[in-house]
Protein backbone atom coordinates (compact mmCIF):
# COMPACT_ATOMS: atom_id res chain seq x y z
CA UNK A 1 0.00 0.00 0.00
CA UNK A 2 1.05 3.56 -0.71
CA UNK A 3 0.37 5.74 2.46
CA UNK A 4 1.47 9.09 2.20
CA UNK A 5 3.80 10.61 5.35
CA UNK A 6 1.08 12.45 6.37
CA UNK A 7 -1.19 9.76 6.87
CA UNK A 8 1.39 7.72 8.95
CA UNK A 9 1.94 10.16 11.02
CA UNK A 10 -2.30 10.81 11.96
CA UNK A 11 -2.61 6.84 12.54
CA UNK A 12 0.98 6.98 14.44
CA UNK A 13 -0.58 10.00 16.79
CA UNK A 14 -3.96 8.37 17.26
CA UNK A 15 -1.76 5.03 18.04
CA UNK A 16 0.06 6.34 20.47
CA UNK A 17 -2.53 8.22 22.10
CA UNK A 18 -4.29 5.34 23.24
CA UNK A 19 -0.70 3.94 25.07
CA UNK A 20 -1.26 3.69 28.73
CA UNK A 21 2.35 3.48 29.98
CA UNK A 22 5.72 3.26 28.39
CA UNK A 23 5.60 -0.93 27.58
CA UNK A 24 2.35 0.06 25.73
CA UNK A 25 4.49 3.85 23.96
CA UNK A 26 7.37 0.65 23.06
CA UNK A 27 5.27 -1.54 21.27
CA UNK A 28 3.69 1.17 19.46
CA UNK A 29 6.72 2.62 18.07
CA UNK A 30 7.91 -1.09 16.82
CA UNK A 31 4.65 -1.88 15.48
CA UNK A 32 4.42 1.19 13.75
CA UNK A 33 8.51 0.69 12.21
CA UNK A 34 7.45 -2.80 11.41
CA UNK A 35 4.50 -1.41 9.17
CA UNK A 36 6.59 1.08 7.55
CA UNK A 37 9.22 -1.74 6.80
CA UNK A 38 6.23 -3.92 5.33
CA UNK A 39 5.21 -1.20 3.02
CA UNK A 40 8.44 -0.47 2.06
CA UNK A 41 8.22 2.94 3.13
CA UNK A 42 11.46 3.55 4.98
CA UNK A 43 12.62 6.79 3.02
CA UNK A 44 9.50 8.38 3.88
CA UNK A 45 11.00 8.40 7.98
CA UNK A 46 12.14 11.64 7.96
CA UNK A 47 8.63 13.42 6.71
CA UNK A 48 6.60 11.35 8.57
CA UNK A 49 8.65 12.40 11.46
CA UNK A 50 8.09 15.93 10.59
CA UNK A 51 4.06 15.77 10.11
CA UNK A 52 4.40 14.11 13.82
CA UNK A 53 6.54 16.77 15.68
CA UNK A 54 3.90 19.16 13.46
CA UNK A 55 0.62 17.27 14.61
CA UNK A 56 2.13 16.94 18.69
CA UNK A 57 3.09 20.77 18.70
CA UNK A 58 0.09 22.09 16.90
CA UNK A 59 -2.14 19.73 19.69
CA UNK A 60 -0.10 21.45 22.15
CA UNK A 61 -1.24 24.91 21.04
CA UNK A 62 2.78 25.73 19.97
CA UNK A 63 4.90 26.14 17.10
CA UNK A 64 7.47 24.45 14.63
CA UNK A 65 10.23 26.83 14.33
CA UNK A 66 13.05 26.41 12.44
CA UNK A 67 15.62 29.48 12.87
CA UNK A 68 18.56 29.61 10.31
CA UNK A 69 21.53 32.31 10.49
CA UNK A 70 24.75 32.34 8.69
CA UNK A 71 26.51 31.57 12.11
CA UNK A 72 25.59 31.27 15.77
CA UNK A 73 23.33 34.35 17.07
CA UNK A 74 25.05 36.92 19.36
CA UNK A 75 23.77 37.67 22.90
CA UNK A 76 21.12 40.45 21.73
CA UNK A 77 19.79 38.54 19.05
CA UNK A 78 19.14 35.47 21.31
CA UNK A 79 16.97 37.45 23.62
CA UNK A 80 15.05 38.89 21.24
CA UNK A 81 14.13 34.97 20.00
CA UNK A 82 13.49 33.40 23.20
CA UNK A 83 11.25 36.23 24.64
CA UNK A 84 9.20 35.45 21.27
CA UNK A 85 9.17 32.12 21.96
CA UNK A 86 6.90 29.55 23.94
CA UNK A 87 7.15 26.29 26.20
CA UNK A 88 5.01 24.92 23.96
CA UNK A 89 7.15 25.50 20.79
CA UNK A 90 9.85 23.10 19.00
CA UNK A 91 12.81 25.22 17.69
CA UNK A 92 15.50 24.03 15.36
CA UNK A 93 18.64 26.32 15.03
CA UNK A 94 20.40 25.75 11.92
CA UNK A 95 23.80 27.52 10.37
CA UNK A 96 23.44 28.28 6.99
CA UNK A 97 26.56 29.77 5.56
CA UNK A 98 24.58 30.71 2.29
CA UNK A 99 22.09 33.72 4.01
CA UNK A 100 25.94 35.88 4.45
CA UNK A 101 24.11 37.54 6.90
CA UNK A 102 20.72 38.21 8.27
CA UNK A 103 18.27 35.65 10.03
CA UNK A 104 15.30 33.39 8.69
CA UNK A 105 12.72 31.83 10.93
CA UNK A 106 9.95 29.50 9.49
CA UNK A 107 6.83 28.81 11.53
CA UNK A 108 5.00 25.73 10.41
CA UNK A 109 6.53 25.34 7.59
CA UNK A 110 3.52 27.51 6.22
CA UNK A 111 5.53 31.14 7.16
CA UNK A 112 8.84 32.33 6.53
CA UNK A 113 10.16 35.32 8.03
CA UNK A 114 12.64 36.22 5.89
CA UNK A 115 15.74 39.32 7.34
CA UNK A 116 18.34 37.91 5.44
CA UNK A 117 21.07 39.62 3.41
CA UNK A 118 20.74 37.90 0.16
CA UNK A 119 17.03 38.57 0.46
CA UNK A 120 17.37 42.24 0.97
CA UNK A 121 19.99 42.77 -1.78
CA UNK A 122 17.57 40.97 -4.22
CA UNK A 123 14.84 43.25 -3.20
CA UNK A 124 16.57 46.37 -3.80
CA UNK A 125 18.46 44.77 -6.97
CA UNK A 126 14.69 44.10 -8.26
CA UNK A 127 13.39 47.81 -7.49
CA UNK A 128 16.56 49.32 -9.33
CA UNK A 129 15.63 47.80 -12.99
Amino acid sequence: MNYSPKTYALAFCEAADTAKNNADEDKCVKNFLALIEANRDQKKLRDILFFVKKIIVKKNKGRLLLIESARPQGTATEKIIKSLIKTTDIVENKINKNLIAGIKININDEFLLDGSFSTKIKKILCLTK
